[in-house]
């Protein structure tokens, strides 16, 4: 039996090293190693596949990343099992992430060993959970028996908010999800008023204590906001 897996991932450094990892492992045949979804989808396209294990945050591509990249790759591409290889460390992104049909996740934070464990089970169609993402769901359960309710979003609310911190525009939201910029505004401000935010900087800041974006991604943005103003002076 031999597992034929494909990698997409837009750090060269961690790409480089499950290349590596995946490269040793009897059974399982690398596909191919890709940089983005526009990537990933024409390597799926073109080549057998069992299983995709791709990072959650990877912008830029033709065919978007998180949820809705997964989306689309559980319509376009059914028999393909989905490993998530993620540094978000939110619990409802992560159910959101099994949601929409992925079958495991791996955390960054763990060792990228669980990969060989996480790529095994969900070829035999069993889920996966790296043992950083066990305790990120366990902890959460826990803080829900003891807390008092959080106002609870949407998936797409969520998703809509992501995108937002990553510095996409309302319209940019639009063509990525495949709604109108009317819908992707109307979804924003529900999901603030909800979270009672008042102005972008809140957004920012809860998708960053919430783990819907990283500090790099949150800093990357704010320098592409200060090269705009910049460049409109």
């Amino acid at each position: 039996m031999t597992i034929r897996v494909a990698v997409a991932d837009d750090h060269p450094t961690l790409l480089a090293g499950m290349e590596h990892l995946l490269s040793g492992i009897s059974g399982v045949s690398l596909i191919g190693t890709v940089t983005s979804s526009t990537e990933l989808v024409e390597l799926l396209s073109k080549t057998a596949c069992d299983v995709v294990v791709t990072d959650f945050s990877m912008p830029h591509g033709r065919y978007g990343d998180g949820l809705s990249l997964l989306r689309f790759l559980k319509r376009r591409f059914p028999a393909t099992r989905l490993v998530v290889l993620t540094g978000i460390e939110n619990n409802a992104v992560m159910h959101s992430i099994f949601d929409v049909g992925a079958i495991g996740i791996v955390s960054k934070s763990d060792d990228l060993q669980h990969l060989e464990s996480a790529i095994g089970m969900a070829y035999a169609g069993d889920r996966y959970l790296s043992p950083r993402v066990e305790q990120i769901l366990d902890q959460s359960e826990a803080q829900a028996s003891t807390s008092p309710p959080l106002p609870q979003l949407s998936k797409r609310e969520t998703e809509v908010l992501r995108l937002y911190a990553e510095g996409l525009s309302v319209s940019e939201i639009g063509v990525r999800a495949g709604r109108s910029s009317k819908t992707i505004s109307a979804q924003k401000v529900a999901a603030m008023k909800k979270l009672g935010l008042q102005g972008d900087a809140d957004i920012f800041k809860y998708a960053l204590a919430h783990g819907l974006v990283s500090a790099s991604e949150t800093s990357r943005q704010k320098a592409r906001q200060t090269h705009d103003d910049v460049g409109n002076d």
